[in-house]
């Protein structure tokens, strides 16, 4: 590792693919780890800050200007103004980005903290079977709410949610145990971070809680992620292979050789306009 510190292995052991191992850098100051930490934060199925890539969190991270994610709602157009290859629109776009961010849907807030064994798909199970329906989502407004949540939680709580393990749930617990992560969430609120109140699909999450649905293609209308978003929000999971228990193949212009997968196994096709028309509240 760049900071000299320990490498610790840890073993992997997976039902479909046997054992494996991760090799990574035991140190939590590690400029390295904080560095993909917060790039990881700004990324597109985080955060989604338009113009805030690797190189100028770096950039960011040298001059002395964010120390942790927090640090980036706090930057003002005069702290870039003085960085290299920064000129006055490029500064004023990246603010704005910055600001436009700030108004983010819960489970995309939780993938975007980086908590070690959260991935996407495990923060969407978080949001919809913890906070929806037990905690009042409409009641979480702000980041800091999730301190109250969380010291309240017990594993044995997370691991109640299907799909959720152990080694997640303890993971998230011990996030929001540590005094750093509390100051985090706070300063969040304070620089205006705020989640989405969404559209909640009531109508459709019944019948389509659990189904499973394949993207093949191209969409027209709708980006990977947005038609991600919209099976989540009607109760569905995407899912990136087909089986036989896979039970809707979204279909867009030039497909791959899942939609005929699909149909020798006779799961339903949808063209796009039709699983729009299917998943929105009429």
């Amino acid at each position: 590792p760049i900071c000299g510190g320990d490498v610790k292995r840890e073993v992997i052991l997976d039902k479909k693919k046997g054992e494996s191992a991760a090799h990574y850098c035991s140190n939590p100051k590690c400029f390295a780890i904080e560095k993909e930490r917060m790039t990881h934060f700004v990324s597109k199925k985080g955060f989604n800050i338009d113009g805030l890539g690797e190189k100028i969190v770096e950039q960011l991270i040298n001059e002395g200007l964010i120390a942790n994610v927090a640090d980036i709602f706090a930057l003002e157009k005069g702290d870039l103004e003085l960085l290299e290859r920064f000129a006055d629109k490029s500064a004023d776009n990246l603010i704005s980005s910055i600001k436009n961010s700030k108004r983010i849907s819960l489970n995309k807030f939780l993938f975007a903290l980086g908590i070690r064994h959260l991935g996407e798909e495990g923060a969407v199970l978080i949001k919809n079977s913890v906070f929806d329906e037990n905690f009042k989502f409409s009641q979480i407004k702000k980041p800091d709410d999730l301190r109250e949540i969380f010291s309240n939680l017990k594993i044995e709580d997370l691991t109640k949610i299907n799909g959720v393990g152990e080694k997640m749930a303890q993971s998230i617990i011990g996030w929001f145990q540590e005094e750093k992560n509390k100051k985090m969430l706070k300063r969040f609120s304070t620089h205006g971070v705020r989640f989405l109140q969404e559209e909640r699909f009531f109508d459709n999450r019944e019948k389509f809680a659990g189904k499973t649905f394949v993207l093949t293609g191209t969409l027209e209308r709708l980006t990977r992620d947005e038609a991600k978003d919209l099976i989540r929000k009607v109760g569905g999971r995407p899912v990136s292979s087909i089986s036989e228990k896979t039970d809707f193949v979204v279909l867009g212009e030039n497909p791959g050789s899942k939609v005929e997968k699909a149909r020798r196994l006779g799961i339903k096709i949808l063209r796009e306009k039709e699983f729009t028309r299917m998943v929105k509240v009429q």
